[in-house]
């Protein structure tokens, strides 16, 4: 019995019913870790980033206005401390030109201090010259504190040695604020023979006892501010 050629399993023959040759595993399934990297963010990483960003924001506000309310602070403590330098510049140029007219001998003192009706506090009264660079114009000149502000009042200076017969009428002084928010203020005069002596007791004195110097004391918000200014040039 003769056998016929032999012919390999798969080429010569095909069985019924097969499909075509399989193809390796993983060669056409996808990974599953790139599936799983492909998704994006859980609904648990989104709420966390959420809160993260949340916090961040607060924390940026509250740094903004930390800057805001000092810049405010600085910007207050510096107009403060701007005008105690124009009020004490002006007082200082009062007083200094008050020093000339106590030496003319007129009939009211260069440098006195008064009380008006129910004040508890004296007021600071001047004769000051106006301006070196004119004719002597004399000028009145009055500090008060009055509803918690140093006021300063001005007004031309009139006497009644000019003309004895003939009334004099002073006109009213103008007032301007200086500071405001003071609690309280006191002065205090430099007396030769006496030192420093309380105003209240000088206003009794009718202005008979010449004043070389003058201290005002400021009381603002528990804070004490002195100030001394020498009446001579």
């Amino acid at each position: 019995m003769t056998r016929g050629p032999l012919v390999p399993r798969g080429h010569g023959s095909s069985r019924p019913g097969r499909g075509p040759p399989r193809i390796g595993r993983g060669s056409s399934r996808p990974n599953r870790g790139s599936i799983a990297r492909s998704r994006g963010f859980t609904l648990l990483e989104l709420l966390v980033a959420v809160a993260l960003l949340s916090v961040l924001a607060v924390l940026s506000w509250r740094g903004m206005d930390s800057v805001l309310r000092s810049r405010d602070r600085i910007v207050q403590s510096s107009d403060e401390l701007r005008a105690l330098s124009v009020a004490f510049a002006q007082l200082e140029q009062d007083v200094r030109g008050s020093w000339a007219i106590g030496l003319l001998g007129l009939d009211e003192p260069a440098i006195a201090f008064t009380v008006r009706g129910d004040d508890v506090q004296p007021e600071l009264a001047l004769v000051r010259e106006t301006s070196a660079n004119r004719p002597l114009q004399l000028q009145r000149v009055r500090y008060r504190l009055h509803e918690h502000r140093l006021e300063r009042g001005f007004a031309p200076w009139t006497s009644s040695m000019v003309d004895p017969a003939r009334p004099v009428s002073e006109q009213p002084l103008v007032w301007q604020p200086l500071l405001a928010d003071i609690d309280q203020i006191q002065f205090r005069a430099w007396i030769a023979s006496r030192g420093w002596t309380p105003a209240a007791t000088l206003a009794r004195d009718a202005g008979r006892s010449r004043v070389d110097g003058v201290e005002l004391t400021i009381v603002r918000g528990g804070e004490r501010i002195v100030r001394v200014l020498a009446a001579r040039n």
